[in-house]
């Protein structure tokens, strides 16, 4: 089906909520990635299509900026498309809607792997272009973090079978999950997320134990907070994922 962008709607029902009573970022994360995954099925460019390919989708980096969290039993309204990328990435980029207003959008580069070796995979370009937008696109982009050495140890994770998606590895979601309950409960009580940012650098799996780090982070003048987040596996040294939060007081 030839549909450029596609458009979800989600309830905030409890299944998504934080303890505030509002959409959470582990949720929000959830409904972006299922309205993406309704995008490629419509566009021969699902699980099962790729599997048959014996490929698979790999998220490689995300970034989103959000100026409200939808509260419990209202709708958001999610857009979404394809963007023309190079090489071996697609991009993906996200609208948030509340009722009629834009709160947020979000951009995303996927890669194709090989299901096996988990080495890229070129695209198909002409099939890809049925999930691209010929104008509206976001001047957002998910660059680089920058590895740090300067962070402290602030949590470890046991990876679980439920952490797990349907590649064998954990899922983009809990990668968010894990920043929100490296927080304090203070940091949630005084500030909501405005952006989240995160770099996938390598897979992380079942029986890995991950150590969370990260700085206090400085106040700005408008009382925001930057902070950096990376995770590493308990047997390795290199960062297997980097993160970076704005908090924003509430």
């Amino acid at each position: 089906m030839d549909k450029p962008v596609w458009i979800e709607r989600y309830d905030v029902n409890t299944i998504v909520l934080d303890h505030n009573k509002r959409l959470s970022l582990f949720g929000l994360l959830n409904l972006l990635q299922d309205t993406a995954w309704m995008h490629a099925k419509s566009a021969g460019w699902g699980f099962e299509d790729l599997i048959a390919k014996g490929t698979i989708w790999v998220l490689a980096r995300q970034k989103l900026i959000i100026s409200e969290w939808p509260k419990w039993e209202e709708t958001v309204t999610l857009h979404t498309w394809g963007r023309p990328g190079g090489g071996v990435m697609a991009l993906r980029e996200f609208e948030i809607f509340l009722a009629e207003r834009k709160i947020g959008e979000a951009t995303t580069t996927w890669l194709v792997l090989d299901y096996h070796t988990r080495k890229p995979q070129k695209l198909d370009r002409v099939s890809f272009d049925l999930l691209c937008r010929a104008e509206g696109n976001l001047t957002l982009s998910a660059s680089r973090i920058p590895l740090r050495h300067d962070l402290a140890e602030a949590a470890r994770f046991e990876v679980r079978n439920s952490d797990l998606d349907v590649n064998g590895h954990v899922n983009n979601t809990r990668y968010g999950q894990w920043l929100t309950d490296t927080m304090s409960a203070d940091d949630h009580t005084r500030y909501a997320i405005g952006e989240y940012e995160v770099n996938f650098l390598s897979e992380t799996s079942l029986g890995d134990t991950i150590i969370m780090e990260s700085e206090a982070g400085e106040p700005a003048a408008d009382g925001s907070i930057t902070r950096h987040y990376q995770g590493r596996r308990m047997s390795e040294e290199k960062p297997a994922f980097a993160q970076r939060v704005v908090l924003t007081p509430r």
